[in-house]
């Protein structure tokens, strides 16, 4: 077959060469004209001959890309069955975890098994490798040896699959109605915060917007994000998590309208508990701000006669070092998945995904630190 598109081609391109000679000689030609004509007709039937090799080559004539010895499966088990560290460097997580979420996965039927095209190890090792390592699809393609087809597929699937799981991971304890233990013995919390259950913040995870759309992505320092808000108890473990809104968006609107909808689920606290919040959110039964009238950061409170001098100050000098276990998680999410900070080209509906399925991948890992594959 390609010997064949070959000599077409071939044969093709003598054609043109050879009707270009025949018009010059055949007299059609302007006689007055000098041979810089000729040489311009010659160099167009030139540039058609390569046009058309080329386009045999590309596309009769193609090599294949997958060559690797050690495909997507293999790969997968070779970095499980390996050293610990490896499959932590790669996939950010421990072996242990990582079959775990396979199986459970599998067990809940959130992803299938293709059976002699992707497994599920392989599809959430692709997952973990692209926000991982911030890797786009063509390079994580020729890491598991498949077509762009493939991974983009599996990725879409494999990424749906998290995001199902985590709503049943990242939920507050229902037992939680006060500090937790650890910190009711810290006379600097305690009384003083004893209804607190945790803290609520925003943050801005950077963002791939549509060229029409930009201007609405642009936050306070002229970066494309999106406004994310999160909850998080006292073991620095999401609670809770709302994205999607534009980096233009502040934070008592994006709260405003995760409060507003019930389908948003948004996990009140119990009767007279309460989380920290900061300045950008009103305050309400459930909310505890700052004092506005005062300095709250903790970094306006170090060095010599910088300590709090009027209650105000105490209490917000208190609230600000209680509350900082949000930005705490923050700091571990963005440094554990640097995908979220310089996002690739996604549609928007697969950016919220990606932000909500990387918080609970975080999840899974505190949730399960030293857990046995169960199924």
């Amino acid at each position: 077959m390609k010997a064949d598109v070959n000599l077409l081609a071939a044969h093709r391109c003598d054609s043109v060469m050879a009707d270009t000679e025949s018009d010059c000689e055949s007299g059609m030609a302007d006689p007055d004209s000098d041979e810089y004509d000729n040489e311009v007709e010659l160099e167009i039937a030139t540039s058609y001959v390569q046009l058309c090799i080329e386009y045999v080559q590309k596309y009769y004539m193609k090599r294949p890309m997958c060559t690797s010895i050690l495909n997507g499966r293999s790969y997968v088990i070779e970095v499980l069955e390996g050293n610990p560290q490896v499959c932590y460097d790669i996939f950010r997580m421990d072996k242990t975890i990582f079959r775990h979420l396979c199986n459970e996965l599998k067990w809940l039927h959130l992803l299938e098994e293709d059976t002699g095209i992707v497994s599920v190890k392989e599809s959430v090792g692709t997952v973990l490798f692209i926000v991982r390592h911030n890797a786009d699809y063509r390079l994580t393609a020729n890491r598991f040896q498949h077509s762009l087809e493939t991974i983009q597929r599996r990725f879409r699937r494999a990424l749906r699959a998290i995001h199902t799981l985590g709503c049943l991971i990242i939920r507050p304890d229902a037992d939680a109605a006060e500090l937790p233990h650890l910190l009711r013995g810290n006379e600097k919390y305690y009384p003083w915060f004893e209804k607190c259950v945790g803290a609520i913040d925003g943050t801005h995870i950077s963002a791939s917007a549509p060229s029409g759309r930009t201007t609405a992505f642009r936050d306070r320092r002229s970066d494309i994000t999106q406004n994310v808000m999160c909850a998080c108890n006292f073991d620095m473990r999401f609670t809770y998590v709302h994205s999607g809104w534009e980096g233009s968006a502040n934070d008592s609107r994006v709260m405003q309208n995760a409060l507003g909808h019930a389908e948003y689920e948004f996990p009140w606290p119990p009767r007279g508990s309460y989380y920290l919040v900061d300045s950008g959110y009103a305050i309400g039964s459930a909310f505890l701000p700052l004092h506005k009238s005062a300095h709250y950061h903790t970094q306006e409170f170090r060095g010599v006669n910088r300590q709090p001098t009027t209650p105000q100050e105490l209490f917000n000098y208190r609230h600000s070092s209680l509350r900082m276990v949000i930005e705490r998680c923050f700091g571990v999410l963005k440094a554990r998945f640097p995908i979220l900070t310089e996002m690739h080209s996604f549609f928007i509906s697969r950016q919220r995904l990606l932000v909500t399925a990387c918080d609970r991948l975080l999840c899974t890992t505190q949730l399960y630190p030293h857990v046995q594959p169960s199924r």
